[in-house]
């Protein structure tokens, strides 16, 4: 059975890509916590993916062997729709995945546990997930270590998102202070042409004389990340 679309899909998918991460490369800090989520609740695949329009993606996988696979049989697009949590212990026996390929083909995923990665806005964006090709379940300590590991996903690509919203302020502000700067030195620059008194004029190039300091300093600062 295919999932069905989030009630709120738009709204959905808008968040899912604020966050730039469909089709980026394989990180470290990912792919460790995918091998720490298969190994701490000893099952043969864990993956951190996330539901597109038309694909789930994954962003690191341990024991797949692939990096998306279509919407149409995807496990998760189930789980979104659901709790913060939902463990699966045997699929063939749940209506939504017993005709699903990649369920009932051999060696096919006969179990799952999945802990949803939520935006800000509280939209689902994905899962981190466990699979394992014979039922099963997890115990409690298993369960908390899988909704453990999904926050710090979130709260990874959380400060990320953060960081480049806060270099594309600091860029803006960078622009506006140097342009602010440029006009003040060229009305500084003008009056002082303008001016018949030999006074005014030393005044007004000492004025510009520190602007120009002043902007040379700014581009020195901002040349810091």
């Amino acid at each position: 059975m295919e999932a069905r679309p989030h009630p709120n899909q738009h709204a959905r998918l808008d968040a899912l890509h604020s966050f730039e991460v469909l089709d980026t490369d394989p990180e470290r800090d990912f792919d460790e916590i995918v091998e720490l989520a298969s190994e701490l609740c000893g099952k043969a695949v864990s993956v951190i993916n996330f539901i597109d329009n038309d694909r789930q993606w994954f962003k690191a996988e341990v024991g797949l062997g692939v990096r998306s696979t279509p919407l149409d049989t995807s496990l998760c697009g189930h789980v979104i729709l659901q709790d913060d949590f939902v463990e699966i212990p045997d699929t063939l026996a749940d209506p939504r995945m017993a005709d699903n390929p990649l369920c009932t083909e051999e060696p096919g995923f006969r179990f799952y546990a999945g802990a949803v990665l939520k935006g800000a806005n509280g939209m689902p964006l994905g899962t981190l997930c466990v699979l394992d090709h014979r039922p099963g379940t997890l115990n409690n300590t298993q369960r908390r270590v899988l909704m453990v590991l999904a926050r710090q996903v979130m709260r990874e690509l959380d400060l990320r998102l953060w960081l480049e919203r806060e270099t594309a302020l600091r860029r803006e502000i960078d622009h506006r202070v140097k342009n602010s700067l440029a006009s003040l030195g060229a009305i500084l620059a003008m009056q002082a042409r303008r001016s018949n008194d030999a006074a005014v004029r030393a005044v007004l190039g000492e004025a510009g004389g520190r602007v120009q300091a002043l902007s040379s300093l700014h581009a020195e600062l901002h040349g810091f990340e």
